[in-house]
């Protein structure tokens, strides 16, 4: 039922008491208003004429707060979702002071197997990952300057896949694909690479050597404010790094979730180390350094602060 049929078939008396709590000052317009304050002011029944108008500033008053509470909730989660991005900045650096210049370790490595090291996103893996983070990473294989500049920032293990998984059987894509998207055992996505007990797919830690598979940033560098030579490593930063160590000075204590992806998508936020120029025979900028977080749909902290503010689409 419509609410101009509901308030056409709402006895006088109980019309009249809606009317009454009404804030005259939610009824846009000077004249429309003082029609309204004259007609709730009578004391006698209404005329069939008054009850109209009474009932369709009742449907623009309501029709109005719609429009405005729209996508609140989206809106609000957004907002959220750049205060973590803060916090997690915050407490990457923190955590870098606090520990003689080491970052955090352990991160989810973000590949899917495909050999005994965990590999490689492809179009078949999009329904694990938000579309927008797949397309702005890439895998590359880690030559040993970068693992050099990681290891020397402290970054020296990830979060790969255990193909002896009971949850998952993860040396099959397939398998952790459908293991995933089942919503009758315990898996979930955002502790795809944690181990079978931890609700994952049989996570472990593996040591970051040269040839080992990463991802990198491979977005336009501007979006992330980085040099088109810079190479940006991406990892997950799932709930198993030290960064969320309690044992550890420094460490936060809750894993952030990203929620605006789908529920069966990996669903933390992503860190990119910067590890210079390392192309070639380059051997980079030295020690690793946090370049910047995104979110798990791909987007920065300023293109989620633009949802916020209502100039770009949830």
């Amino acid at each position: 039922m419509s609410m101009l049929s509901k308030l056409l078939s709402m006895p006088k008396a109980e019309l009249k008491s809606r009317l009454q709590a009404v804030d005259a000052g939610a009824v846009k317009g000077r004249g429309l208003r003082r029609r309204f304050e004259k007609i709730r002011g009578k004391q006698g029944g209404f005329t069939l004429l008054e009850l109209l108008v009474v009932v369709a500033i009742l449907a623009a008053i309501a029709g109005t707060a719609t429009i405005m509470l729209q996508d609140t909730d989206r809106k609000g989660a957004a907002a959220a979702h750049v205060a973590m991005m803060d916090e997690l900045s915050k407490g990457i650096q923190t955590y870098m002071v606090l520990n003689k210049g080491k970052y955090p370790d352990n991160f989810d490595s973000l590949l899917l197997p495909g050999d005994v090291r965990g590999i490689v996103l492809d179009s078949s893996d999009r329904s694990l990952f938000d579309e927008g983070l797949h397309d702005a990473l890439s895998v590359w294989s880690l030559n040993s300057a970068a693992q050099k500049s990681l290891e020397e920032a402290g970054i020296t293990q990830y979060r790969v896949l255990d193909t002896s998984s009971v949850n998952c059987g993860a040396n099959n894509r397939a398998a952790v694909i459908a293991a995933v998207r089942d919503r009758s055992n315990d898996v979930v996505p955002g502790n795809l690479y944690r181990s079978d007990k931890g609700n994952g797919c049989g996570g472990k830690s593996d040591t970051l050597e040269v040839d080992s598979n990463v991802l990198i940033w491979s977005g336009a560098p501007e979006r992330v404010n980085a040099k088109a030579s810079d190479t940006l490593i991406a990892f997950g930063i799932g709930p198993d790094s030290s960064l969320f160590d309690p044992a550890t000075i420094g460490a936060l204590s809750n894993t952030p979730t990203y929620r605006h992806v789908e529920s069966h998508q990996y669903n933390r936020f992503i860190v990119l180390f910067n590890v210079g120029n390392v192309s070639g025979t380059n051997n980079g900028n030295g020690k690793a350094s946090f370049h910047a977080i995104i979110d798990g749909a791909g987007d920065t902290k300023d293109e989620e602060l633009g949802e916020v503010d209502n100039i770009r689409n949830t």
